[in-house]
């Protein structure tokens, strides 16, 4: 059995608000073993289970986050910047289940390090006109190749959102959303135990479960609303974009794949200005 795991920060363990996963913070070092504390809880429930190999994908930011040595030496790790798929990179290799670790609520509604995929640029997305979470967007990366999404970690409150868009998830609560940079943190001790016992216990009923991967079949649409014209007009030189409005555009073609390639693209060039704060650092 190959597991597949990707790995935010937002959702990890005693992650309270942005600065501590910044890798100029001088918290990033505690950060770093909060992120391998519950990536290897998952990786233990999952191998407990019976897993014969996982893969692990440092999805955060730039992927320089996971030092390996301070992993679990059964996992692969997938590491660094360029990745085709991004979030999703290693989905394409197949596996018969995959874990979210460390996921957020998205932008506008209350949660820990609350965003949208991007930073200082992108307010709000859409898959086919549902407003969506970051993990819907990266769930349905790994559903094309018809792998389903076994579990979600995180805030009290993306494990609702988690719960609401991926019928039958399994979740595990890191922490209680005070604000968007404050939290009251469970033990990181306490929530690796959960962690370990909810992937083993998915995985054990992965067939009787029958969680189906998600997926859309036909024409795909994904809406971005930026926080500013300039974003919208850069993401509009990616293909398969048009104009919605001033500062939105929608990214589409006639499967996921298409429009999720296309987002990536434009969200990449809209992140060449960011927002109005920009404007303001010497």
């Amino acid at each position: 059995m190959k597991i597949y795991i990707s790995m935010d920060a937002e959702g990890i363990s005693g992650i309270y608000n942005l600065w501590q996963i910044v890798p100029s913070s001088r918290e990033f070092d505690h950060a770093r073993r909060m992120m391998a504390n519950d990536i290897n809880a998952a990786v233990r429930g999952a191998f407990d289970a019976g897993a014969t190999q996982v893969i692990v994908n440092d999805a955060h930011n730039t992927g320089n986050n996971l030092l390996i040595d301070m992993l679990d030496e059964r996992i692969d790790l997938i590491s660094g910047a360029s990745r085709p798929l991004v979030m999703a990179q290693g989905a394409e290799l197949g596996a018969d289940a995959a874990f979210l670790i460390g996921y957020h609520n998205r932008k506008g509604s209350l949660g820990v390090v609350s965003h949208s995929y991007a930073y200082g640029s992108m307010v709000e997305m859409r898959l086919n006109d549902r407003i969506i979470c970051e993990h819907d967007l990266i769930g349905h990366a790994i559903g094309m190749f018809n792998t389903p999404v076994l579990m979600l970690t995180g805030d009290d409150r993306v494990t609702a959102a988690a719960r609401e868009s991926i019928p039958g998830v399994y979740t595990v609560q890191t922490k209680v959303c005070v604000s968007d940079n404050s939290a009251l943190c469970h033990h990181p001790a306490r929530v690796a135990k959960e962690i370990s016992q909810t992937a083993a216990k998915a995985l054990s009923r992965l067939k009787t479960d029958n969680i189906k991967p998600l997926r859309i079949e036909g024409e795909v649409r994904l809406d971005v609303r930026f926080s500013s014209a300039t974003q919208a007009r850069l993401a509009l030189r990616a293909p398969n974009t048009a104009p919605l409005e001033e500062n939105q555009v929608r990214f589409s073609g006639p499967d996921y794949a298409t429009a999720y390639n296309a987002f990536m693209a434009g969200v990449a060039l809209a992140a060449g200005f960011r927002d109005d704060a920009a404007l303001y650092q010497q």
